[in-house]
């Protein structure tokens, strides 16, 4: 499949877009969103926002500010805040129907939709540890079918599962976000595909291992998912 990379941002505890650090930052500061507004943001919407806001950053894409298909992925979603619902549940504690709104997996995107007063449509993904991957396919195949369609915003977050799921997944070890803004036209030429594996088993920190090609360190990269590969090349 092809299609254009318009503009890409990152988060991680030590790395924003190309080469700035942020230090030992384990949470955006997100100066641009009321503090009101903020307050409400749990960890991983803030990463969501934060990316997004990076993109708004650059003048001449200003997603936040357009009505702009959206597509959401997470591996986990926000399960810490999932696990304090379990919690009360056990506790036969009264829960918040506000809390549980916000739990579910489109939350996010719904919230970054309400700020930014994107009434386009949006989409929320969880796929394994190639949730990105599928993002992407989703936003890929959207723009070869969908003629109207010339742009769509892919969003990645996800951050550690809490203590009592590492036993079963250590993956992502640490928080990281990414927003790619894909176009039918404009930008860089991207060659992205998907071959079958079947014995393959999916890697860890696919978003890390994507950034090289991101910042043009080198011209194609294959990432190992699930029964699969999955190809990036310049075009």
């Amino acid at each position: 499949m092809e299609f254009f990379l318009t503009d890409w941002a990152v988060w991680t505890p030590d790395l924003t877009q190309g080469d700035a650090g942020l230090g030992a930052c384990s949470v955006p500061d997100l100066t641009k969103v009321p503090a009101m507004t903020r307050r409400r943001l749990s960890k991983l919407t803030k990463l969501t926002f934060e990316v997004a806001l990076q993109l708004q950053a650059n003048t001449d894409t200003s997603v936040v500010q357009q009505q702009i298909s959206t597509i959401f992925a997470s591996r986990h979603g926000d399960l810490h805040k999932t696990l304090g619902l379990l919690q009360q549940v056990a506790q036969q504690e009264a829960l918040s129907p506000t809390q549980f709104a916000l739990s579910v997996h489109n939350a996010i995107i719904g919230q970054l939709s309400l700020f930014s007063q994107n009434r386009a449509d949006s989409n929320a993904i969880a796929a394994g540890a190639d949730s990105l991957h599928y993002a992407v396919l989703e936003a890929a195949a959207r723009l070869q079918t969908e003629p109207g369609l010339s742009q769509v915003l892919v969003l990645y977050a996800d951050e550690p599962v809490p203590q009592v799921y590492q036993q079963y997944c250590q993956d992502p070890a640490q928080p990281v976000a990414l927003a790619l803004l894909l176009s039918r036209s404009d930008g860089e030429k991207v060659c992205f595909s998907r071959h079958s594996a079947p014995t393959q088993l999916a890697s860890e920190q696919q978003t890390q291992q994507l950034l090289p090609w991101l910042q043009h360190q080198c011209q194609s990269v294959s990432i190992a998912g699930r029964q699969c590969l999955w190809q990036w090349q310049r075009g």
